[in-house]
Formats: structure tokens, sequence, C-alpha cells
């Protein structure tokens, strides 16, 4: 522990070489320039809300950051931070000065009319922030498994899954019209989906879009990662109505891959849903927490209402 000579201040142009260079001391991968200016400047962010602490010897010896999403809470366009990339050296390692790492990141949201902050820690991860009373917790994320057996081919009849550019109109329109059945998430437009998932410096991701076969309007969409054994859901948006249907799809698409299971992290409001539609529901091993700072949300105005998937995360 080390904690003589440091100094804890928000992010600084050019800060982002020692944070890679910390990150990739840290971590069992390594993360480049061109992702960390993906993550923190991507879609013309001209502010980075990150904050470091600063070693005169070692340089950047720790690191708290968040990446702003334009949201929706009850039908209003709001502001959020994304936590993540909480990091500290191993020498530099000191209850105080995280504290004081971590509260300047929500503090200085706050004071640009930020009303969220939140993250997707492991339960180990979140037990340092909520014992200081930095976190606390909102609910625990569900994992849906199916093991597809068989095709479903009822929903081939009425409808017709196809590969989908980001740059398609209708995703706005689908958006408009799924909005008002999330009470809180972030704002799924063209500008978010091409940012994370077109644009991502290494991951690959499918968009799959959903419409009735008579006419052309988008009725639901998808964004799909294939791994080994199974594909990952990594984002849906589609009306309640038309949920059954557009899982169908991504099943009958699973199988067409050679794949046989399928897997999507979902909000506990959902859990029944799924289960109904033959998924087994368990703990995903990940919680969503938020940052106790006076002028955001309180879990109350959280629970029950936050949509988010695999996609919100920024590990798979």
């Amino acid at each position: 522990m080390n904690v003589e000579g440091t100094k804890v201040r928000m992010y600084q142009p050019g800060d982002e070489e020692g944070i890679i260079r910390l990150f990739n001391s840290i971590f069992p991968r390594e993360m480049t320039l061109e992702e960390w200016r993906w993550k923190y400047l991507g879609r013309g962010n001209t502010k980075v809300y990150s904050s470091v602490v600063v070693d005169q010897e070692q340089g950047i010896v720790a690191h708290y950051g968040g990446v702003p999403h334009r949201m929706t809470y009850l039908g209003k366009e709001v502001y959020g931070l994304a936590i993540g990339d909480v990091m500290v050296h191993p020498r530099f390692r000191h209850f105080k000065t995280f504290k004081k790492m971590a509260e300047l990141v929500p503090d200085e949201a706050a004071r640009d009319g930020f009303i969220l902050g939140y993250g997707f820690p492991s339960e180990r991860a979140l037990k340092l922030p909520e014992k200081l009373g930095l976190y606390e917790k909102v609910e625990d994320i569900v994992e849906a498994n199916k093991d597809i057996a068989s095709k479903n081919n009822l929903s081939r009849f009425f409808y017709k899954f196809f590969p989908l550019d980001y740059n398609d109109e209708r995703i706005e329109k689908l958006w408009d019209e799924c909005k008002m059945e999330i009470g809180l998430g972030v704002i799924r437009d063209r500008a978010y989906f091409k940012w994370r998932y077109r644009d991502h410096p290494f991951m690959k991701y499918e968009l799959w879009g959903l419409r009735h076969r008579i006419r052309s309007s988008l009725v639901g969409l998808a964004v799909l990662k294939k791994e080994p054994e199974r594909i990952l859901l990594m984002d849906f948006l589609v009306r309640k109505i038309h949920l059954n249907s557009l899982i169908s799809k991504i099943e009958n698409y699973t199988l067409a891959s050679c794949l046989k299971r399928l897997t999507v992290w979902i909000p506990p409001y959902l859990e029944e849903a799924f289960q109904l539609l033959g998924y087994s529901t368990a703990p995903a091993g990940t919680c969503i927490p938020r940052t106790t700072h006076e002028k955001g949300l309180t879990k109350k105005e959280i629970e029950g209402r936050f949509f988010y998937t695999f996609g919100d995360t920024d590990f798979q």
C-alpha cells in the first residue's frame, strides 16, 4: 500500500495512455487505444467521465470509468452513466483513496444533470464499494437458457427474420413504438446500435430484423453473437405482443446455425415471460447496483423498471 505522493483527479487529455497501461497490467486481456476511444469518446462524447489516481513516480495507478448514455425514464429522455474499468494497482490499494476516486465521477455527472450511475459487477466486486457506501445493490441479473430440440414452425408462416442494416430507418420507428414499454433503459436507436455493435473494435455481432410477411414495417430486432456451443442474444427490441414470435425465429436461426443453445441476460421482470417460452432461469452471478449519489434515482425508482441485456455490459 502506498498513498503518499499520489493525487486524485478527473481525467485529463493524454491520461488514456496511462489508463491503458494500467488495464493491461491488471486484466488478462489487452485494451488498445482504439477500444478506449470507442468506449469513452464514441457517439461524439466531448467529455470523459473518468477519475484517476496519479502517483508522481508510477503515473496512473487507479482508474474509475464512466460511459455516458442517453436513456429513457418514464417516457422522458435523461442521462445515465455506466460504470466500468474500475481498477487499482496492487501497491496502491487504500480504502480512503479509492472512495475519493469513486466519488469524483458521480459528483461530476450529477452536476451535468445525470440522474443515474450503474454497473454490472460480480457479487465479489460489489463488496468493497457497497461497504464504503458508494453502491447500493438493486437486483440480480437473470440468465435464461434453452436447449433447442426442434423448430417452432408456426412463426415462419407469419413473420420473416432477415439480416438488418444498421442504417435502416425502420429502427427509429421501432424504438418509438417500444420505448413506452421500457420504464428505464438506454435509448436503443440507430446511433446506439451502430456504436455498440457495428463499430465495436474487435467483437463481431449480427443484426437481424423481424417483420410481417405481408408488411414491410419492423416489429422487432435482435443482436446475436455466435459462440462455439451457443448463440448469445446480446440485445433485442420488440413490443411485448411480438416477443414470442421474435424468440421463436431466433431459436430457428440457432438450429439452422448448427447450434442448440440460446442464452440471454434479462432483468427479473422478464423472467416469467422467458420461463413460459421454455427457458430455464438462474442468477447470472452478476448484479446491477446504483451509485448512491443523493441526486440519483433511488433503488425503489429503478427496481423492476430497468431494461438491460448482455449488450449493456462491456465484457461481451
